[in-house]
């Protein structure tokens, strides 16, 4: 992007600021909406209403868009990489982005991805966090489970950082049974490919981890990009660092990954989303060793911000870091989470 495209954007909200300072959605048959468009995301469009308050438009609702900001980051269902600005179109359905060079019209219900390009570091960032519990009465066990989101978003780069842990409590006493904390960045070249770089810390007790730290970098691809889907593809390298519960440490144990991540949503009532991150690990430095991990989780939105999840965990490995270990760890657990 030019250098001086953040100067033409400032431009343009002085010269039209007078007329129109804040975002504007126009829906079917109602009257328009004004305030902050903020994201578009899962066939959603995420606005903050004057005097309404945070609001979640079906896209399927929305006649066009008009919203300056500092500019968006957008790409669509047909693999487009845009950073500009919405202007109203004239035909309904439809939505014109300028981005600083030339208008290009859009479908809005092919704005697969839309984020708002903030100047303060804090308002990049969103995030959602959930938690759960479970007690059987005749065995005296209980379960605890939380799980967290962070995102950041710029011009081109997005960073996740996500993690979870689940807490056995038994005879007063609280047991570290998993643990997962993960920081991901993916840095989009084009609209279909992009780098990335991760670190992860692992903890199961079911396999033998008594923590595993990873670190890789790699390419990613979109494989699919749809109004109701995306599904994207990393490979890579990774080495890591394995503990396992007998206080044996292995070093520099690279792997090749495999990583499939798709997410599928419903825009109608109820609002439901679906994803799976699935990774198959093939050694290099350990010939024959296979792993695999994966979570998969099914959410409902109840109300705004507020959902009900259900989260599958899986997680295999043909050669255990302890003698005689399991092999397979799987669990599911149900959580209510709040998105921010």
């Amino acid at each position: 992007m030019k250098g001086w495209f953040g100067t033409f954007l400032l431009a343009l909200l002085l010269v039209d600021g007078l007329a129109q300072t804040m975002d504007t959605v126009f829906l079917a048959g109602q009257a328009p909406i004004v305030g902050e468009l903020r994201r578009i995301r899962y066939g959603t469009l995420h606005f903050k209403g004057e005097n309404l308050g945070n609001l979640e438009i079906d896209l399927t609702h929305v006649q066009t868009i008009r919203a300056y900001g500092y500019g968006y980051r957008i790409q669509t269902a047909q693999r487009q990489f845009v950073v500009g600005v919405f202007i109203p179109h004239g035909e309904p359905g439809k939505v014109t982005v300028y981005d600083g060079f030339e208008n290009r019209d859009f479908e809005v219900r092919n704005l697969n991805e839309v984020q708002l390009i903030h100047q303060r570091f804090f308002r990049r960032m969103e995030g959602r966090a959930g938690a759960g519990y479970s007690f059987s009465r005749s065995s005296e066990i209980g379960r605890w489970n939380g799980d967290f989101v962070l995102e950041y978003d710029t011009e081109r780069l997005d960073v996740d950082l996500r993690g979870s842990v689940i807490l056995t409590q038994e005879e007063g006493r609280l047991s570290r049974e998993r643990e997962s904390l993960q920081l991901l960045g993916n840095y989009y070249l084009n609209p279909t490919w992009y780098g990335f770089g991760l670190v992860n810390y692992q903890r199961n007790l079911q396999l033998g981890i008594s923590r595993r730290l990873q670190q890789g970098l790699g390419m990613g691809v979109h494989l699919i990009q749809h109004k109701r889907g995306i599904t994207r593809l990393r490979t890579g390298a990774v080495i890591n660092q394995e503990f396992n519960l007998e206080g044996t440490r292995n070093n520099s144990l690279y792997e090749w990954p495999i990583m499939l991540d798709v997410t599928l949503f419903k825009l109608k009532k109820p609002k439901i989303r679906f994803n799976t991150t699935q990774t198959l690990f093939v050694g290099l430095t350990q010939s024959g060793r296979y792993r695999n991990d994966g979570d998969t989780r099914l959410s409902w939105t109840v109300v705004n911000n507020l959902d009900i999840g259900l989260n599958f965990y899986n997680n295999y490995d043909n050669q255990p870091p302890v003698e005689m270990g399991e092999n397979f760890d799987y669990g599911m657990v149900i959580s209510i989470g709040y998105t921010f």
